[in-house]
C-alpha cells in the first residue's frame, strides 16, 4: 500500500513528468535516425517563424510517409546523405526546372548553395564536366554532387551577394572605379578559363554573382551550362548558342568562332556597368541582330559615366572582327586600368558601321533598371539565325564600304 501511494506521489511530482517528456522525445529521435537509414529519401517542409519580428527559417524533417498528413506546405524531397550532412536552411531560388536551397554544414558550420535539377538535364552534366576541372577565385567553386535516380544535389560556393544584374539595378549604374573593380576580376576569371581551352559562351550580368554584400566583393563566374572544352587550341566552335543581346556578331554570321565570343560580352557588360542601359537592344530580333554585326551601339551623354579612356576599351571589346578584339590577357593590361584616372587621355576613334547609323536612331534607350528577366532571360534560337544568317552576312560585307564617326549624339 504505501508503494503505490509512493508511486503516484512519483507520477504527480514534476520530475516524473520532465523525464517522461525526455523519454518520449529520446524515442522518437531513434525513431526516425532508424527510418532514415532505410529510407533513401525525406522530406523537407519550411515553415516561417517571426520572433522579436525578425523573420527566421526553420526545417521540419519528416518521413516521406507523412506527405498526406501535413497539407498545405511546400515539400521537397532531399537525399538522406545530403540532409546527413549538411542543414537545410532555407530555399533561395526557385526556376522552371531546378531550386536553390542555402544549407549549413554540421560540421564545419560553413554555408553552402545546393542547386536540385533532373539528373537527366545535358546542360547541367556539362556544367558538372567543366566545373569538376576548374579551380580559380573569380570562377564558382564545385564542392560535391549527390545523385539519385531522377534529381542531382549539387553542392557549391556559397555567393551570398547576389547577382551583378541585381547590383546593377540598385545602382541604376556603376561608377568608372567600380566598373574597373569589377571588371578587373571577370577579366582575371576569363583569361584562367580561356588558359584552359574553356569558352563559357553565355557571359552576362545574371551570371555574375559576388561572394557577399560588401562592396569589395569577389566576383564569380557561374552557370556553365553551355560552356565548352576544346581538345586544342587551334579547335573552333560552330553551335549557335548564348543571350541574343550578349550574342556576338561572329556566331550570328555562322562562323566558325573562339573564346573571342566571351570578349564580345564583356563589352557589352563594361558599357552596362557605366551606363545602365544595353548598347544592343530592340524587341524585333532582326533589328537587335543588325545593330550587333554593325556595332551599332551610342555612348548616350545622360546616362554614360565613363571616361574617354573607359570607351576606348569597350571599343576594343566591341570589335566586329574577332581577330582584331582583345583577349582577356591583352584587356586587363588596357591603358583604362593601368593608367591613372586622373591623367586620362581624350581620344576619338573613327571604326567601320553601316549607313545605317546615319540615320536617327529609334531604337529603345531603356534603362537596365527597366528592363525584366522575361525579356533578357532567354536564349538565342539557332533556327531563328539560320532564317537571317544569309541577310547578316550580306549586310556585313556592305558595312566594310562604309565608315562611322563613334562618339557621343
Amino acid at each position: 500500500m504505501g508503494n503505490k501511494q509512493s508511486s503516484n506521489c512519483l507520477n504527480g511530482s514534476e520530475e516524473f513528468e520532465k523525464y517522461n517528456l525526455e523519454r518520449k522525445t529520446t524515442l522518437r529521435q531513434n525513431f526516425l535516425c532508424n527510418l532514415l537509414r532505410k529510407s533513401r529519401w525525406i522530406t523537407t517542409f519550411f515553415t516561417r517563424t517571426n520572433s522579436d519580428n525578425q523573420s527566421q527559417n526553420r526545417s521540419i524533417t519528416t518521413i516521406q510517409a507523412t506527405d498526406c498528413v501535413i497539407k498545405n506546405r511546400p515539400a521537397l524531397r532531399l537525399d538522406s546523405r545530403l540532409v546527413c550532412k549538411y542543414e537545410v536552411l532555407a530555399i533561395i531560388g526557385k526556376g522552371s526546372f531546378s531550386q536553390v536551397l542555402r544549407v549549413q554544414h554540421r560540421l564545419t558550420h560553413k554555408y553552402y548553395a545546393v542547386k536540385l535539377v533532373s539528373a537527366d538535364c545535358g546542360t547541367v552534366n556539362n556544367e558538372l564536366a567543366i566545373l569538376s576541372r576548374v579551380q580559380h577565385p573569380f570562377v564558382i567553386r564545385l564542392e560535391e554532387v549527390f545523385k539519385s535516380s531522377s534529381r542531382l544535389f549539387i553542392v557549391m560556393e556559397m555567393a551570398s551577394g547576389g547577382e551583378m544584374y541585381n547590383r546593377v539595378v540598385a545602382k541604376g549604374r556603376y561608377s568608372e572605379i567600380e566598373a574597373q573593380q569589377a571588371l578587373r576580376m571577370l577579366l582575371n576569371g576569363l583569361a584562367y578559363l580561356h588558359s584552359i581551352r574553356v569558352t563559357h559562351r553565355d557571359l552576362k550580368p545574371e551570371n555574375l554573382l559576388y561572394s557577399d554584400a560588401t562592396p569589395d566583393a569577389r566576383l564569380l563566374i557561374t552557370d556553365f551550362g553551355l560552356a565548352y572544352q576544346t581538345q586544342t587550341s587551334e579547335e573552333k566552335m560552330t553551335e549557335t548558342c548564348g543571350t541574343p543581346e550578349y550574342i556576338a556578331p561572329e556566331v550570328l554570321l555562322r562562323s566558325a568562332y573562339t573564346e573571342k565570343v566571351d570578349m564580345w560580352a564583356v563589352g557589352v557588360i563594361a558599357y552596362i556597368l557605366m551606363s545602365g542601359i544595353m548598347p544592343f537592344d530592340d524587341d524585333c530580333r532582326s533589328r537587335l541582330y543588325t545593330q550587333i554585326i554593325t556595332a551599332n551601339y551610342i555612348y548616350y551623354p545622360q546616362f554614360w559615366s565613363g571616361s574617354e579612356l573607359a570607351k576606348d576599351f569597350v571599343d576594343a571589346l566591341l570589335e566586329t572582327d574577332p581577330d582584331v578584339r582583345l583577349s582577356a590577357t591583352d584587356a586587363v593590361k588596357h591603358e583604362w586600368f593601368m593608367g591613372n584616372r586622373n591623367q586620362l587621355k581624350v581620344i576619338i576613334k573613327t571604326r567601320p558601321a553601316s549607313d545605317f547609323t546615319t540615320i536617327q536612331r529609334t531604337r529603345s534607350t531603356r534603362s537596365i533598371r527597366s528592363v525584366t528577366r522575361s525579356d533578357h532571360g532567354h536564349r538565342v534560337d539557332p533556327r531563328e539565325v539560320d532564317r537571317l544568317a544569309s541577310d547578316l552576312q550580306r549586310l556585313a560585307k556592305f558595312q566594310q564600304h562604309s565608315t562611322k564617326h563613334y562618339g557621343f549624339l
